[in-house]
């Protein structure tokens, strides 16, 4: 009798366990906020941002790694990189900053036709791609990160 009680025992503590065991949720890019200019000289310009994400998971998580390159106006200016840990917490939304400096000349021929652009249109077109590598209980994600957006002078 102790010994089927002891199995029955096992058999709804493994139930119980594997219940509560969920598989790891790939967490969600859901946007880049708050681009702004935030220096524009002659030697160089840089853009500021905050990628937004979300974590499902009910436990913490770890932002591992940023690759993400950056046009500007349709040019190639640069990545915005970080290696490095970053603690999440579980179940939230969190943010990402993303900065990226380049030079003027990369985007226009000379700053004056970068300022007729600015009173022209007042505007940068702005694409970020890549990816943000986040680790979940052991796992690894790539979470995809694709967002267009204008950033005012």
């Amino acid at each position: 009798m102790l010994l089927k009680d002891l199995h029955n025992l096992f058999l709804i503590s493994g139930l119980l366990l594997a219940v509560s065991c969920s598989t790891p949720e790939q967490p969600e890019f859901i946007n880049i906020k708050d681009l702004k200019v935030h220096e524009f000289t002659d030697e160089q310009i840089t853009l500021t941002g905050v990628a937004i994400l979300f974590n499902p998971n009910r436990y913490s998580i770890t932002v591992k790694e940023i690759d993400i390159s950056v046009q500007v106006n349709n040019h190639a200016i640069g990545k915005v990189k970080q290696i490095g840990e970053v603690k999440v917490p579980s179940n939230s939304e969190f943010e990402v900053p993303l900065n990226v400096t380049f030079a003027p000349q990369d985007v226009y021929d000379n700053l004056l036709s970068g300022l007729i652009n600015y009173i022209m249109k007042g505007k940068f077109a702005v694409h970020y791609t890549g990816y943000i590598r986040i680790k979940v209980s052991g796992l690894v994600f790539k979470v995809a990160v694709d967002h267009k957006g204008n950033v005012k002078i």
